[in-house]
């Protein structure tokens, strides 16, 4: 029986095709990188021509080899320029044909880019490298411009503007190259990251990667490599062993050498080590590049080389930034006058920083606005105590954020009162955080504040809070209790991150339906009102206040509306000014402008509160407070101007002569 079942596999063995025993033959245990060293030639028209060697760029090592680790699917490589990343990729994809085949999708920016990438990239590359050659028929069919047909797998190169092309195709392997390039949406299905993504669902051990330059910080490389097991290259210290990434800030020119022609005759660039200052000279650059580490987020590495702690994320995404500062084509001279020569203003109208940011720097470059400084906005300390009102204050209204406390996990309520006076100037009273709605009716509502100057009750009256705004983010049913109990005084909100068409906008939470009411009461009765708040505006409001008022020629002509109390806490100015204006683009490429932290995940909540004070401001009407007198300036102005405006209905003035030359606006 033994030799029987022996013949007969001898049997079957002896039928099978060289092809079919290559198809089912194991990949070699080997890795990208040593597949690379191997078998890559790079063709003459590249800067170094000849045999591959990983050597050169060390750092790429390890993201190659991400490619053949059966644990990793994602790979995210964000760098700057001339830095090898186009290799890396290449080398996947030859090691893809050669060692493990399957289907495999190329994906590009534009319609034109398939034609460089298939014939100018791909076609040479297999053309140079023996183990690749091998895998094709001889057929002038084989390597077509759209896809290349080898004896186990199909290459297909896609346009990231044609959805046609990634369509009813089961990939295995998934290559971007350069995705912030790619539109935003491919036609009217969906990005070309998700289109792409969905043709591999049908493979256990698919492998997605993405190669770019960043641009912005809601671009696709830096959106996926922020979810990603997000490492950084770590290169020792020749002096003092301490690991760390190499930064730009740290680079270093004698002083006043700041001429970019200079810089580059003279190359006299230096590395200063971040712990003991040793200048690190770019001649031994190789060397230390060579010896460093990768190192995921929420992981250290010590003087020795060794890494511990927990990552923060598991190495299935795995994301590699490097910077050029590691490059063997790039020397530090040569950044360094780039930096100078992008910092000139005539330069930067052309987008010269940002193009430095992302190709030198590997950084999403992110463009803001308005920003301000903690410790410029404390200098608006007044004269007056915390609770005490100034003498010139004609209103006061509060803000409330109620919300639960990252650090202790319990509930928490950070109010602030705010008073107003004419021509918008405003004053912080009382800021706070307490525990309870108890506790705010005792902090801000039960009592009147008192003047600043002594005056006492009888003879000036002191001033309560008129009117508080809530947010109700956070348990708003608990919200909406309390303040059912103090109609008009209180009122429930919540915010929006506009622009939107009112900075204000009431919708109805409940009707009347009590029988003691009329019915003509009923008719007029609304219920308790939830208040949507354009936060833009009002942030837009409150940061302008603490700013102070120039003309065209950067001239000071007003100072800032607002003034602190005088034992204001610190941390108050911190919160107040962590977030700034920033441009970002959606989907579907339209730029807006949005108010963004400047530190993620650090607390905004006396941005917040200002924001509800000043919203309860416009609510209460503080734009029409008026001087006694202004009232009838104003009025006396109206009138001439409706005037002036019903003679121009009527029709135009026509003196006589040349007369009506004069009359006319000059443009």
């Amino acid at each position: 029986m033994k030799n029987q079942v022996k013949k007969a596999v001898k049997k079957q063995k002896s039928v099978w095709t060289p092809a079919e025993r290559a198809a089912w033959r194991l990949p070699e245990k080997v890795t990208v990188s040593q597949w690379a060293d191997a078998n890559r030639v790079l063709p003459s028209d590249t800067a170094e021509p000849g045999p591959y060697r990983t050597s050169r760029t060390p750092y790429m090592r390890e993201p190659m080899n991400a490619f053949c680790d059966s644990e990793i699917e994602l790979i995210d490589i964000m760098s700057g320029a001339q830095i090898g990343k186009s290799s890396a990729i290449q080398n996947m994809v030859g090691y893809a044909i050669d060692q493990d085949p399957g289907p495999a999708m190329y994906v590009v920016p534009r319609d034109d880019d398939i034609v460089y990438a298939s014939q100018k990239v791909f076609k040479p590359m297999i053309e140079s490298s023996e183990a690749l050659k091998n895998h094709t028929t001889g057929s002038p069919r084989d390597l077509q411009t759209e896809f290349f047909s080898f004896d186990r797998m199909t290459l297909y190169f896609a346009s990231a503007g044609s959805p046609a092309e990634m369509a009813q195709k089961a990939i295995k392997y998934l290559f971007f190259d350069e995705p912030d390039k790619y539109p935003p949406f491919a036609g009217k299905e969906a990005n070309p990251i998700s289109l792409g993504v969905k043709r591999t669902t049908t493979f256990w051990d698919r492998k997605i990667v993405k190669v770019c330059t960043p641009t912005t910080k809601d671009g696709y490389i830096n959106s996926s490599y922020v979810k990603s097991n997000m490492q950084e290259y770590y290169i020792p210290c020749p002096k003092c062993g301490e690991y760390q990434i190499w930064k730009f800030i740290q680079l270093r020119v004698p002083p006043k050498m700041h001429d970019p022609d200079e810089i580059r005759k003279k190359k006299d660039v230096w590395y200063e080590c971040e712990t003991c200052g040793y200048k690190i000279r770019e001649e031994i650059k190789e060397q230390l590049v060579a010896a460093g580490k990768w190192v995921p987020a929420g992981q250290t590495i010590d003087a020795n080389g060794n890494i511990s702690g927990t990552p923060k994320r598991s190495k299935r995404h795995s994301g590699f930034h490097i910077t050029s500062l590691v490059s063997p084509w790039k020397d530090w001279a040569e950044i360094m006058a780039e930096w100078f020569e992008a910092n000139t203003e005539e330069e930067m109208a052309k987008g010269a920083l940002l193009d430095f940011n992302n190709s030198v720097l590997g950084k999403p470059f992110e463009e803001t606005g308005k920003k301000l400084k903690a410790k410029e906005v404390k200098k608006l300390l007044g004269s007056f105590s915390k609770g005490t009102v100034p003498g010139d204050c004609l209103l006061l209204v509060a803000g409330a954020d109620y919300h639960k406390s990252r650090a202790r996990g319990i509930v928490r309520i950070d109010y602030e009162v705010r008073g107003f006076g004419y021509g918008m100037k405003n004053w912080v009273i009382k800021t706070g955080s307490i525990s309870s709605f108890e506790k705010l009716d005792e902090e801000v509502l039960l009592e009147p504040f008192p003047w600043a100057d002594g005056t006492d009750n009888e003879t000036k009256p002191w001033l309560a809070v008129t009117l508080m705004f809530i947010d109700s983010g956070y348990e708003p049913d608990d919200v909406y209790d309390y303040c059912r109990q103090r109609p008009r005084l209180t009122i429930p909100t919540k915010g929006m991150p506009g622009p939107l068409l009112r900075p204000i906008a009431a919708s109805e939470l409940e009707t009347a339906t009590e029988k003691r009411l009329s019915a003509h009461k009923r008719a007029r009765y609304r219920g308790m009102q939830l208040l949507t708040i354009d936060t833009y505006y009002f942030k837009n409001q409150v940061t302008s206040w603490a700013e102070a008022r120039v003309d065209e020629n950067g001239k000071v002509i007003a100072g800032p509306l607002t003034q602190f109390y005088n034992e204001i806490p610190g941390y108050y100015f911190t919160e107040f000014t962590n977030e700034h204006l920033v441009k970002v683009h959606s989907s579907r490429g339209v730029a807006k402008w949005l108010w963004k932290p400047v530190t993620t995940g650090a607390p905004t909540h006396s941005l917040d509160t200002a924001v509800l004070c000043a919203a309860a401001g416009y609510y209460k009407g503080i734009h029409y407070l008026r001087r006694p007198g202004e009232k009838k300036k104003q009025a006396a102005v109206a009138a001439v101007m409706q005037q002036r405006l019903s003679s121009r209905r009527r029709g135009p003035r026509r003196p006589a002569g040349d007369a009506f030359l004069d009359d006319m606006p000059e443009l």
